[in-house]
């Protein structure tokens, strides 16, 4: 009677559930629809606004070469800009009468065709004579490039607003990947489509059976009693313009040809576009059919289970309790030994008296494969590497994970040399077995090692030993490292650094020094604040070492945040004495900017020591937007607002790129030192400095070069268009007091 009576209520519970499917199964739909033509109308934005940047750049170059001319031919440059986008068939430029003058290698120069006199593009190039912005054409095959094609295209014009030329560039639309790759629908029954609001033609089409044809014909919108609009749009005539208002997509359900349909439509006004994801509702019913059989087929199962569970109870409650002892010795997500199991394991091996090595790996820069991918994907790479690791170490006695991506073996190894050469044999097995594993991981992995007894009798102390070895190698990545005493004298600086540097920041200890900032004239415009320390104990500690270890043990926002409050006091003074415009320049950290309230502390202690905002220029690289460019953004976008400047420091270093430097609320770029000192020398180092004066320029941004150390490389950066300049050449970084000596001898070269 019970197992009837828990059958019943689960009879009821399931109908309820059905019904919630039915409803979940359509919501799910339209959010996915809705998502699927936000994220396309998001990439195909960014991807116009990108080789709009391209054309830009690209028609800089050409009107620096001064190539703006009748002659056809297929300067090189071109194709090396264009290895900016792998969607690019070609691109080049046209002049105000259609023909295609200067063009990349991929377009047969002589099967150009003239954009004016061709039907196909006559109006969009047309168009883009009228306007100061990009505009996206029909898209059309050209015989040129053997491709059908997006066209996008942008005037180039003088000073007097006329226009010389026009820059066109032709994106794929038959590519096999991207946001006009033609697998952009998945399955038969779904459509990805984008058509021109301005002619009504097709602009892409990701369907299955589509032919490249269907670009030739025109796209009726449909009337808006067809479409019955899932959001509270309202009704009447004007529909279609609402939903063309609205910052999201629109989801919708419509008959077509005796079928009904759903999908989710977005307007692009900048570009004219309609971005449409639609799917047959056959897709809706596959589903819930596929859900509600594996649920119907669960209960089916669950019925028959409770029947026999409750005659196995007793084992079961032995089973689990066997379990949770294995749970207790080894890793949830790896099934190797945890810390506790392997803690019993090496006091075991103690008390018996034997000899054994203890090795430490860690993956490199595992962090980043979690902010990139996402904790699952992370736990993948933990579980392959795990699986790996314990296949190469079966003929050792244990294989363990301490936590975290940190890993542990103990080996029956106890000569040095020998344990050592195991450490290598590992690390080449394990990046060759990870690189051809399921995951095709490409990691680098960091050993430590350490014997027992000699580096260690206890579990706590043979562990520690082995951890100092393993930090030690972490200094070069990808490497080993045996225990050395020397370690020891090491990691005990470090801790002893730790300890001075809390009391020098809490007793303001550290001190100041400027480096100044000068125009291309000669005179002193700005300076950067660089933080300096003189230990009673420890003596001068270089800036790299000391920063390291505050980022290290947590001292970093304290550390960053007197920087700033002193750098202020002193610029208040120098300010006071020299009676000329002058602006600050200080570095600021990751931590610093993650911080919560930092853009109200850093407006507070402007405040404070009477500084205006624009004199205060803020320095940033770009490991602030990798550690969380969502959360970063709005303290830039709110100490921007309130007239401070920005600056990107070491551009051209990192991962810096056009987009990012579009999203960004960014003032000034910094041309690294590494550029400078070869600028003369390397003709590389030249084009890559004069590509980012040109971005700067094209960004209105301020640029400044740091690191000049010779009068030639002055005068070079000063032919580029560089404005500020900073270095050996000028002044080192200088105290407080000394600095106002500096920059009256600066500027007084400057009248003489």
């Amino acid at each position: 009677m019970l197992f009837w009576f828990v059958v019943a209520i689960g009879v009821l519970i399931l109908f309820f559930i059905l019904t919630s499917m039915w409803e979940s199964t359509l919501r799910t739909q339209e959010s996915h629809h809705q998502s699927r033509a936000q994220l396309i109308s998001q990439s195909v934005t960014n991807v116009l606004r990108t080789h709009e940047l391209i054309l830009d750049v690209a028609a800089a170059e050409l009107v620096r070469s001064d190539l703006i001319n009748h002659t056809r031919e297929v300067p090189p440059f071109l194709d090396d800009i264009m290895d900016a986008s792998s969607a690019l068939a070609g691109f080049g430029m046209a002049m105000p009468d259609g023909e295609l003058v200067k063009v990349t290698s991929s377009v047969d120069i002589h099967q150009a065709p003239n954009l004016l006199e061709q039907e196909a593009s006559r109006d969009g190039f047309q168009r883009a004579l009228e306007s100061d912005r990009l505009i996206v054409g029909r898209t059309y095959f050209l015989a040129a490039v053997n491709a059908w094609i997006i066209p996008a295209r942008k005037a180039v014009r003088n000073e007097n607003g006329d226009v010389v030329a026009v820059m066109s560039a032709g994106i794929r639309a038959d590519g096999d990947t991207g946001v006009f790759g033609k697998n952009m629908h998945v399955g038969p029954d779904d459509s990805v489509v984008i058509y021109r609001e301005h002619d009504g033609y097709l602009q892409f089409m990701s369907k299955e059976g589509s032919s490249p044809e269907m670009y030739t014909s025109t796209h009726e919108v449909p009337e808006p009693h067809e479409v019955d609009w899932v959001d509270d749009i309202g009704a009447g005539e004007n529909i279609l313009e609402v939903v063309k208002a609205r910052p999201v997509p629109s989801t919708y359900y419509r008959e077509r040809g005796g079928e009904n349909y759903i999908g989710a439509a977005w307007y692009s006004p900048d570009y004219e576009l309609w971005i449409i994801s639609e799917s047959n509702d056959r897709v809706v019913w596959a589903d819930f059919v596929k859900r509600g059989s594996i649920l119907l087929a669960v209960f089916s199962a669950l019925a028959v289970l409770l029947f026999i569970l409750v005659l196995h109870i007793e084992r079961a409650e032995k089973e689990r309790r066997s379990a949770l002892m294995y749970r207790s010795r080894h890793d949830d997500l790896t099934s190797l030994l945890n810390r506790v199991g392997l803690i019993d394991q090496i006091q075991e091996l103690v008390k018996d008296g034997e000899n054994f090595g203890v090795i430490l790996l860690d993956i490199d820069n595992f962090s980043g494969i979690n902010d990139r991918f996402g904790q699952d994907h992370g736990d993948k790479v933990l579980t392959e590497f795990a699986r790996c690791l314990a296949e190469l170490a079966r003929d050792q006695y244990s294989v363990a994970r301490l936590g975290g991506n940190e890993f542990a073996v103990v080996s029956p190894v106890r000569n040095p040399s020998k344990l050592l050469a195991l450490c290598n044999d590992l690390l080449k097995s394990l990046i060759r077995e990870i690189s051809s594993g399921p995951l095709r991981l490409q990691l680098g992995v960091t050993l430590g090692a350490a014997v027992s007894p000699e580096h260690g009798g206890s579990f706590n102390s043979i562990i520690r030993s082995a951890h100092l070895a393993l930090y030690q190698a972490k200094k070069a990545r990808n490497d080993v490292c045996l225990y050395r005493k020397d370690l020891e004298a090491e990691h005990l600086r470090r801790v002893h650094i730790e300890q001075r540097l809390r009391v020098a920041i809490k007793n303001q200890e550290l001190f100041m020094a400027y480096q100044p900032q000068l125009d291309d004239s000669g005179r002193v415009v700005g300076m950067e604040a660089l933080a300096r320390w003189n230990d009673a104990e420890l003596g001068y500690v270089p800036p790299n070492e000391f920063v390291e270890v505050a980022e290290a043990c947590g001292l970093m926002i304290d550390l960053g945040n007197y920087v700033l409050d002193r750098s202020l006091a002193d610029f208040r003074v120098i300010v006071d004495q020299v009676h000329a415009p002058l602006e600050l320049s200080v570095n600021i950290s990751t931590m610093q900017f993650i911080q919560p309230g930092f853009g109200d502390f850093v407006l507070a202690k402007l405040k404070k020591h009477n500084v205006h905002p624009r004199q205060l220029t803020l320095e940033i690289t770009e490991t602030v937007f990798i550690s969380g460019f969502e959360q970063v953004l709005p303290v830039l976008e709110q100490l921007r607002g309130a007239g401070i400047n920005l600056s990107m420091d070491d551009f051209g270093t990192g991962y810096s790129s056009l987009s990012l430097l579009r999203k960004l609320p960014i003032d000034e770029l910094k041309i690294d030192k590494s550029f400078v000192d070869s600028i003369n020398d390397d003709e590389r180092a030249r084009n890559m400095v004069e590509s980012i004066i040109a971005i700067g320029q094209n960004h209105r941004m301020r640029l400044v070069a740091e690191g000049v150390e010779e009068a030639a490389q002055f005068k070079t950066l000063i032919a580029m268009g560089c404005g500020r300049f900073q270095g050996y050449l000028f002044s080192r970084p200088v105290r407080a007091e000394e600095l106002l000596t500096v920059i009256n001898e600066c500027n007084a070269r400057v009248i003489h």
